[in-house]
């Protein structure tokens, strides 16, 4: 009887494991539409006809594209393809376009690294919506944005650290930094998962967006796992390594300045956005400490917590959260 209740068990795990869904298998196919090369394909000839047909081919995009984007109203349609030729003709903007397309005209590896990163998301969170992809070039203007359940991505806004671009328009380094195509994938998942979970944020105190923010890194840890930590974190190698190393004196200054609690943005605004260097900390300190804490707490939760990543997400309550977790940070 034992050795017939063994058995049963021995076969039940094989069968739970040899049909576990891989990472492959997971991956899905998404609607990708590169709206950069329609754009720019406008030529006093084609304009109206081509025009014409973007609301059916990529369905509320170019309302918002013309509207918000570049800023051209469709009130009077002269105006708006006058409009739309100057802005595709505009040697500035033909240059930093022509520059943009030499980088990703080839966009296969984003394809692939998306459609896996949704395919995983669609397993784990089979009630919401899985996006249409559509990459642009908006001026400058935008990096990534969410309509209607759907992605859009500004390509130029990832030429990468060294772009004159950036430099003709004044970025500060440590945001030219951020503008890698390696940063792509973080970006965008970023800008989901705040679309879909921003809400259940449990207050505006120091620990609550910390504890959201960690929510956010273990997520883009778990659909992205093949990306090493400091590009989900958008790091320097070395300054990953430093919040690694520092862990401990992050975590005893954020409790000896009594900031856990705090909900005056002004005394902790650099531990939760880019910014040269975290206020208050050693200069090697980058911007964002806390999502690193937040991420460890999470992670320390996780681990002492039978929940689900889904269940995770609906977690609110910042003070439970932390003592059910039973942080400490490494020394």
């Amino acid at each position: 009887m034992k050795k017939t209740l063994f058995l049963i068990l021995v076969l039940i795990f094989i069968i739970i494991w040899f049909f576990k869904p891989t990472e492959k298998s997971l991956k899905i196919d998404l609607k990708f539409n590169r709206f950069d090369l329609e754009v720019f394909s406008l030529n006093q000839n084609n304009i109206i006809e081509k025009t014409s047909k973007w609301d059916s081919i990529y369905e509320g995009f170019p309302d918002i594209y013309t509207s918000q984007i570049l800023n051209i109203s469709s009130l009077d349609m002269g105006q708006y393809y006058n409009d739309l030729l100057t802005f595709v003709n505009h040697s500035d903007m033909r240059e930093a376009y022509d520059t943009t397309l030499l980088l990703y005209s080839d966009i296969s590896d984003i394809i692939f690294d998306l459609e896996l990163a949704f395919g995983k998301f669609a397993y784990t969170f089979p009630k919401f919506p899985i996006p249409d992809i559509t990459f642009f070039f908006g001026g400058f203007n935008y990096g990534v944005i969410t309509y209607d359940n759907n992605i859009a991505i500004g390509l130029e806004n990832f030429l990468g650290n060294r772009s004159k671009f950036y430099q003709y328009l004044a970025t500060p380094e440590y945001l030219r930094f951020q503008k890698q195509k390696k940063f792509i994938l973080s970006n965008i998942m970023e800008v989901w998962f705040n679309e879909h979970f921003q809400k259940y944020l449990g207050g505006r105190d120091l620990l609550s967006q910390m504890i959201y923010k960690g929510k956010m890194m273990y997520f883009l840890d778990y659909l992205l796992p093949k990306k090493n930590l400091a590009n989900k974190f958008r790091y320097t190698s070395d300054q990953m390594k430093w919040v690694i190393d520092n862990e401990t004196n992050i975590w005893e200054y954020l409790i000896y300045e009594d900031l856990l609690f705090s909900k005056n943005e002004n005394e902790f605004r650099t531990f939760l956005s880019y910014s040269p260097f975290a206020k208050g900390m050693p200069r090697e300190a980058p911007g964002r400490v806390a999502y690193f804490i937040g991420y460890k707490i999470v992670c320390s939760y996780m681990e002492n917590n039978k929940v689900s990543i889904e269940e995770l997400m609906y977690l609110n309550n910042s003070q439970e959260f932390l003592k059910r977790s039973k942080y400490k940070p490494v020394k």
